[in-house]
């Protein structure tokens, strides 16, 4: 029965306390639904407020382009006239540049001439009196005049006379002492070039019309002209030195060996057909004594190789030809004399001229080492030997190379007929 009674106790309190929580729970929704309705809005107007102050944000940075873009376009305008101005100087200092030595070339050249302008007046006048000089200047150079002067003759003698000026690039001199056409003798001065032409300028004088007009043509009457002699083979052979002597001598000595060599071959060769033809009738005839005396009467190569062969004509046909075969080369050596020696000679001749470029040029070197290179005429020794051996080996090596080939094919030739005429005689008469 107690328990009964608690039991119920337990249920009517917990009745009573689930009435007062679901009073709670209604109170704390309530409560929180007010919230939500606050922050909905607060949140309504916060994202009004955004709104508002994006657009106004964007308007300013519309605003900042706007202002950036303008300011960066007059940036590149200003950039654009510095850079214009800039060429504009630029150009301004070079055609002062251009005209300060335009008028320094000016002043240097009409001072040459004997003509000068006014330096302390402004640029441009100094410009066109350097142009109207320049003018006058060409003009007169278009003519010719004659003033009286002083040259030299070829002598070294100084004449008084009348100077013939083709403008400015020739002169001719007329005096009693001699005259013709002048050539600059440095400073200023003219000589005499050459005594023959002083006709020529005689009627240049009378203003008469020389069928052959003699001149020379100078540039600068300051620098004297030098007539260069003409080099001679002896001039070559010194300056080429011991080695290219050698190379002469032995260039002289093939040409003998060729010469030689040609009167040997000649002999070797003279009438081989003639001389067989003729032993072939005899031999034909029967008359054999006949035919060996026509062969001692012809002294040749043919006729020794063609007496053997009718010497041993009644031998067999294989010592026959052995015969002919000695005969022939004991020919050989002479009709092969000299032509070994007129190609080594060819050979060594070019190799001696390398030897003298290599002596000339440590020659050259020695001189350098000794005096430096600042005159060209101290090193033209050594220069002049180096390149004069080269040519005398190659003038010596090519013909002697052509000559000895050719005489060894005509030797090679000769030694063919001699076979040929004997080899015939014995298809001819053996039997």
């Amino acid at each position: 029965m107690r328990i009964l009674v608690v039991i119920l106790l337990l249920l009517v309190s917990t009745m009573v306390s689930a009435g007062e929580l679901e009073q709670a729970y209604e109170k704390e929704y309530a409560y929180l639904v007010a919230e939500r309705k606050a922050l909905q809005q607060r949140l309504e107007d916060l994202k009004t407020t955004q709104q508002a102050n994006l657009r106004k944000v964007t308007a300013e940075i519309d605003a900042l382009q706007k202002d950036f873009l303008t300011r960066q376009n007059r940036t590149d305008r200003l950039n654009r006239q510095i850079v214009e101005a800039s060429r504009g100087v630029d150009q301004a200092e070079n055609d002062t540049l251009l005209l300060d030595t335009t008028l320094i070339q000016a002043r240097e050249s009409l001072a040459k001439l004997g003509g000068t302008f006014d330096e302390s007046e402004g640029k441009d006048q100094q410009l066109a009196a350097a142009f109207a000089l320049a003018n006058t200047t060409m003009v007169a150079d278009g003519k010719v005049r004659t003033s009286a002067g002083k040259y030299f003759l070829p002598n070294g003698e100084a004449v008084e006379g009348q100077i013939i000026h083709v403008g400015r690039i020739a002169k001719y001199g007329i005096s009693p002492q001699g005259g013709g056409v002048l050539a600059p003798a440095g400073g200023g001065k003219f000589k005499v070039w050459s005594q023959q032409t002083q006709a020529v300028a005689s009627q240049l004088a009378e203003n008469l019309y020389p069928n052959t007009l003699d001149v020379l043509l100078f540039d600068n009457a300051d620098k004297a002209m030098e007539k260069q002699d003409t080099k001679t083979l002896e001039d070559d052979v010194r300056a080429s030195g011991m080695v290219g002597l050698v190379i002469i001598v032995l260039g002289v000595s093939g040409l003998l060996l060729v010469l030689v060599r040609i009167i040997m071959l000649m002999l070797a060769s003279s009438n081989i057909q003639a001389i067989a033809r003729k032993v072939n009738e005899k031999v034909a005839q029967g008359d054999i004594q006949s035919a060996l005396q026509t062969c001692k009467k012809n002294i040749s190569a043919a006729s020794n190789v063609i007496a053997a062969t009718l010497r041993n004509l009644d031998r067999d046909r294989d010592h026959i030809e052995d015969i002919i075969s000695e005969n022939i080369l004991h020919e050989s050596s002479r009709i092969d004399r000299f032509g070994s020696a007129i190609l080594v000679i060819a050979a060594i001749s070019p190799l001696l001229g390398l030897l003298g470029t290599v002596t000339g040029m440590i020659s050259t070197f020695d001189i350098i080492t000794e005096f430096g290179t600042g005159d060209p005429k101290l090193l033209s020794s050594g220069i002049s030997e180096a390149l004069l051996t080269t040519k005398f080996g190659l003038v010596v090596a090519i013909p002697l190379l052509l000559l000895g080939n050719v005489l060894s094919s005509w030797g090679q030739k000769i030694k063919n007929e001699l076979e040929q005429a004997a080899l015939h005689m014995i298809n001819t008469h053996k039997k």
